[in-house]
């Protein structure tokens, strides 16, 4: 990046610190807009990156939620609707946000258009662009709750961390009945099974739904990376900012709503974003475990979807289980389509090593 973002200076008190990130405003060319923002907005602490495309009534109703944001007066926020080549009503939705939040002093929207297609290009425009010191990311088709942001905020404060997520619950259709099986509920963006604030790992990772960061992680780490063009690219930053060190924290205070539409409840959807979010779980493995330690997380691998997944899927259809043969047959998806892709880097790994054995 361009312009160097405040620097996180541990010797500081966590009052003091984030104080003074919030004085420090850069004008360099990282904070160019697009839409500039009303004169009567006060330099924001906190810039809510929220990317979209050709889904305006989703974009409405999340940004209904967010303009309401409690902030108990801690700090000024803005809104920043990343526009990744829309050709719906997604224009009007934003400047008539704009407008209505023009004379507001925290809240106020403006937009910024990506045309490169992609979700990592749009959320790298909205790092580029953001004004304020923290970048909270969130998705158009989620509800915030109203403390959302501050619960954030808190826990960086409390955690004196640099990067902090929250707990996502789903939104099902109304009328629906069905009792979905955990691993169900997990692969439509849930966060299943933790209810105390803890500190992220790596089997335990944020997601770019309902995440705060701040600034100086990305000039430290760089940006997401272009080469996760489908998906992994959240997890594949946690990773990489875990790896300088820095302690990112989890809390459950910080709640967004994901709302699920009636026709991602069918078994065929959810193998199909089984399948998908399988891909690229080997390659960032890869990558964390090198190649002469991803040999035995790949025989883990197999492993578990033997001895584990496979029995476990059996007999909830044995026992009529409808759901928990679901999401039990998911998750077996899961660890095949891994396995396969794990698979074909071993070999490569192999051609490679039997190549430099040969010109040696």
């Amino acid at each position: 990046m361009n312009t160097p973002a405040t620097d996180f200076d541990p010797s500081l008190s966590r009052v003091e610190w984030l104080l003074d990130a919030s004085r420090q405003v850069s004008d360099g060319p990282l904070h160019s807009v697009l839409s500039n923002p009303s004169p009567s907005m006060a330099q924001p602490l906190i810039t809510v990156v929220l990317c979209t495309r050709n889904r305006s009534d989703l974009l409405r109703g999340a940004l209904e939620t967010l303009v309401a944001l409690e902030t108990e007066s801690r700090f000024d926020y803005e809104i920043l609707v990343v526009d990744n080549g829309s050709t719906d009503e997604t224009p009007q939705v934003v400047r008539g946000f704009a407008r209505a939040q023009a004379n507001c002093r925290s809240g106020q929207v403006r937009g910024v258009v990506e045309d490169q297609p992609g979700i990592v290009p749009a959320r790298n425009r909205g790092v580029r662009e953001a004004r304020g010191e923290w970048i909270a990311f969130f998705d158009d088709d989620q509800f915030a709750h109203p403390r959302w942001l501050l619960e954030l905020f808190l826990a960086a404060r409390e955690q004196h961390t640099r990067c902090v997520g929250g707990a996502v619950t789903l939104r099902l259709p109304e009328g629906t009945t069905r009792q979905l099986a955990p691993a169900s509920r997990m692969l439509l963006g849930e966060t299943v099974g933790r209810n105390v604030p803890q500190q992220y790992n790596a089997r335990f990772t944020p997601g770019c739904g309902n995440l705060l960061i701040h600034r100086s992680i990305f000039d430290q780490v760089g940006l997401f990376d272009a080469r996760m063009s489908d998906r992994g690219e959240d997890t594949d930053l946690a990773l990489r900012i875990m790896a300088t060190g820095e302690r990112a924290w989890f809390t459950p205070a910080a709640i967004v709503e994901h709302r699920i539409p009636a026709d991602r409840l069918s078994d065929e959807f959810l193998l199909k974003l089984s399948r998908r979010m399988a891909r690229g779980m080997a390659g960032i493995e890869h990558e964390a475990w090198g190649r002469f330690r991803y040999p035995f997380i790949w025989c883990a691998r197999v492993g578990q979807a033997a001895l584990v997944l496979t029995p476990r899927w059996v007999l909830a259809r044995l026992r009529g289980d409808r759901e928990r043969s679901l999401g039990a047959r998911c998750r077996l998806q899961i660890a095949i389509d891994s396995m396969k892709d794990g698979a074909r880097l071993l070999i490569q790994d192999l051609r490679n090593i039997l190549v430099r054995q040969k010109t040696a």
